[in-house]
């Protein structure tokens, strides 16, 4: 636990906390611009709370709707979202992905959990999702959309792509699966084809990719965050 803004914050991994409160407030790798008072911000992937307490803290009357279904986070992120008193959120416990369904979770106890994406001697918990593309499919349009979801962004993306026109701002952490086909510029493409221009930032990559075999979470040798905005 650490005081954050004159209140506590809890985490389950000192060093998660660090690397993602430094990016987040740091950086700011989250800020966006609008021209209501109150956008709609949708946030998969919310792990401990530092995504929705930033976006909170800049939007505060912002109606946030949030995702996390890993249980190994959830107990610090419910207890950031009271003592924080972010009153703005609604929380779902659950996935995002192409339906409504019970699928495979696999977590690292750390920064990010995934859903049928192994980690090795690891027993995968079962966990309930919904499908994203509901909660595009709306009267009200989406002021910003991100995604940290751990490798199943491409498949989601697919899924809700005609409902991306309804958001003005994307933030996707795109993971390439070291033994799969990657999908970087395909995503690139759904977001262009969508009226989007995109920015690309390193979160991780190989040092020297030629002779580096180096792994994130067991299965990632690459991560880039794509920052989609229209003009």
């Amino acid at each position: 636990m650490i005081m954050l803004f004159e209140k506590e914050f809890y985490y389950h991994y000192g060093l998660a906390f660090y690397d993602t409160y430094n990016e987040i407030f740091g950086s700011n790798i989250y800020e966006f611009q609008t021209n209501t008072t109150k956008p709609v911000i949708i946030d998969c992937g919310a792990n401990m709370g530092l995504s929705v307490l930033y976006f909170s803290k800049k939007h505060p009357n912002a109606e946030i709707i949030a995702f996390e279904p890993d249980e190994s986070v959830l107990p610090f992120l419910e207890k950031n979202i009271q003592s924080q008193k972010i009153n703005n959120v609604k929380l779902h416990k659950k996935a995002v992905w192409t339906e409504e369904t019970h699928l495979k979770f696999y977590t690292d106890n750390g920064l990010g959990g995934r859903i049928e994406k192994k980690y090795e001697n690891q027993v995968p918990k079962i966990i309930k999702t919904l499908r994203l593309r509901d909660f595009l499919d709306t009267q009200n349009p989406i002021d910003m959309l991100k995604m940290d979801i751990e490798g199943s962004e491409y498949e989601v993306l697919i899924d809700c792509e005609d409902m991306l026109c309804n958001v003005g701002h994307i933030f996707i952490e795109y993971h390439s699966i070291y033994d799969e086909e990657q999908h970087l510029e395909d995503i690139l493409n759904i977001v262009k084809r969508q009226g989007f221009r995109y920015h690309l930032k390193q979160s991780f990559s190989r040092k020297k990719p030629f002779v580096d075999n180096n792994l994130v979470c067991e299965r990632f040798d690459m991560a880039i965050n794509i920052f989609a905005y229209k003009n």
